[in-house]
């Protein structure tokens, strides 16, 4: 199996702040939105059950209501302040990729992960940065100027071929 293209990207705060700005522009009003839509339902469900009387069922909806918006408000700040304090990023973890024909490879210094392209759920390309996003929340950061073999101009079009159910996006936001 020839190796394709190699990036090495060092897991720092500030390239983690840079993901969450950029996953923030892209998902954040869809995000907010949605969670909007949810409140408007339930709070026609209030409104429905206390005109037709049902005070303990509206009651119901109303900490339906709060628990949702705590749950959208919370969760994600949450996981943030995790994802801050994980050994990746207080020590500065460096990740190595390899790319290969029908798979690629995850190594950092004690632990290797090989993943079939089928994976990737979103691919999103920056000035600086490939997102490789593995579901709606969590993605791989490969800094442009990582790439040890292979160059980055040609890694974009590679992994727009492999990735080709992925919804590629390239090049999507300039950040």
């Amino acid at each position: 199996m020839k190796l394709l293209f190699k990036n090495r990207t060092k897991y720092t705060k500030q390239n983690y702040r840079k993901y969450l700005e950029f996953h923030q522009k892209k998902f954040g009003f869809k995000y907010t939105i949605y969670t909007l839509f949810i409140i408007l339902l339930i709070l026609i469900c209030i409104i429905l059950q206390i005109q037709y009387r049902n005070y303990l069922l509206g009651i119901s909806f109303i900490l339906a209501c709060i628990i949702f918006w705590l749950w959208r408000y919370f969760r994600p700040r949450y996981n943030i302040s995790k994802e801050l304090k994980k050994d990746m990023l207080v020590n500065e973890k460096e990740f190595s990729f390899k790319f290969y024909e029908k798979h690629f490879e995850v190594w950092d210094k004690l632990n290797s992960e090989k993943l079939k392209y089928g994976k990737i759920y979103r691919v999103y390309e920056t000035d600086s940065f490939f997102y490789l996003y593995l579901d709606k929340e969590h993605a791989l950061l490969l800094e442009k100027s990582g790439f040890v073999i292979g160059k980055n101009e040609d890694f974009g079009k590679f992994i727009r071929k492999v990735s080709w159910r992925s919804k590629f996006k390239l090049p999507q936001s300039r950040s």
